[in-house]
């Protein structure tokens, strides 16, 4: 006999992986990383002042002021680049919320990377309607696309497109699932903006659907295509569960 919680369940999305994780972890690398060659230095430092030191008390003094200056410089500069990337897990939850409240049709993958893959998936759904990449942006501010770019008002672009970003895991995914024996299924890539000013809340822009947060079950719900049938549904999910098992 299924009990209320299990009865409940079935009548919602399979959801798969753990979303924020990889840029929880990446910020961590990328933000400290220097702090490694800030010990390298202060061991060169140590060693060269004992036990046999050829170093002055002085000069050893004044690298270890410079040393400690460049570590307080690169601490801080490293709390404010993790705070951008805890900034981009809290996004990648918020989705994954509401994703989970999907019917049960869909199955969502969070922070998934496929074998021998160069791309960090932030959420792969399967439904009925086709296979969507969504890629989510957790930013301040406004953004405009010009020339198929996205750029920010004073006309600069991203460090990493997000466009381009969205685009270069689309293509992992269609390459893999077709390696997989899945077949040429359609794959929509998306990128989903949270607390971002968009010149619309919903668009197409070069082949990509860029939407606010609110308007992506929307989106996953639209009718692009033929709808998969659901014993190649199924393949594609088994397929993406190989990956996390």
């Amino acid at each position: 006999m299924e009990t209320p919680k299990e009865s409940l369940s079935v009548n919602y999305a399979r959801v798969y992986g753990s979303p924020g994780e990889a840029p929880r972890v990446l910020g961590l690398l990328r933000a400290f990383w220097p702090l490694l060659v800030i010990c390298l230095v202060t061991g060169y430092l140590l060693r060269a002042w004992f036990p046999k030191p050829y170093l002055s008390v002085s000069m050893v003094g004044v690298f270890f002021f410079l040393v400690a200056v460049a570590t307080a410089l690169l601490l801080s500069w490293g709390d404010r680049r993790l705070g951008n990337f805890l900034k981009g897990a809290k996004g990648e939850e918020w989705v994954a919320h509401e994703l989970a409240f999907l019917s049960a049709d869909y199955t969502v993958f969070n922070g998934l990377r496929l074998r021998g893959g160069k791309q960090n998936f932030d959420h792969i759904i399967v439904a009925p309607a086709g296979i969507f990449v969504v890629e989510t942006k957790n930013w301040r501010g406004a953004v405009e696309f010009k020339d198929g770019k996205l750029v920010f008002p004073d006309g600069k672009e991203p460090s990493r497109p997000p466009l381009k970003q969205v685009k270069a895991a689309t293509a992992e995914l269609v390459s893999y699932i077709d390696d997989a024996g899945c077949g040429d299924l359609p794959v929509h890539s998306v990128l989903c903006f949270l607390g971002t000013r968009l010149p619309e809340d919903l668009m197409n822009v070069n082949g990509v659907v860029v939407c606010k947060g609110e308007k992506l079950t929307d989106v996953l719900q639209e009718t692009f295509d033929e709808p998969i049938a659901e014993p190649l549904r199924n393949l594609v999910v088994d397929e993406l569960k190989k990956v996390i098992e």
